[in-house]
């Protein structure tokens, strides 16, 4: 039985497709944290998990995650796709910044969606990434003592 296209799910699809132009460009992608975001980029992010985590439960249970996306649908509003989309960065290396955050929240989420997909986890604080320690460039071979 296929799901019914609802207002969730488009906004699914809408809001997670700049997720797949990761990595576009060959330079490495300034490293954020939740600390380096800017108020509506947090709440972008924000939204986007959420979402995910509402995906989990919907997984998991599909009445359950009906449910679950139906009231995050009313409580975020008519206009949460367009408001969402507005918070996103426009400045292509920003954006993809943003969006390599996002994709380290998720993965760093993934055991908890797949093995607890709860709806009382749809209110739980992001989960902030460490960034990588920076390695230290390797002297020119010229430099070297």
């Amino acid at each position: 039985m296929p799901l019914k296209k609802t207002q969730s799910t488009s906004l699914k699809l809408t809001l997670l497709i700049p997720v797949l132009f990761l990595g576009a460009c060959d330079q490495p992608v300034e490293e954020l944290t939740l600390a380096d975001l800017t108020p509506g980029e947090h709440t972008y992010i924000e939204r986007l998990v959420v979402l995910e985590r509402a995906k989990a439960v919907a997984f998991s249970d599909r009445d359950l995650g009906n449910t679950v996306l139906d009231s995050l649908s009313l409580a975020w509003g008519d206009s949460v796709e367009a408001e969402t989309a507005a918070l996103a960065p426009v400045e292509p290396r920003r954006c993809e910044a943003v969006h390599e955050l996002l994709k380290r929240i998720i993965l760093a989420e993934r055991d908890s969606l797949v093995h607890s997909p709860y709806p009382r986890r749809l209110a739980e604080p992001l989960h902030d990434p460490v960034k990588k320690p920076v390695a230290e460039p390797e002297p020119a071979p010229s430099e070297k003592p």
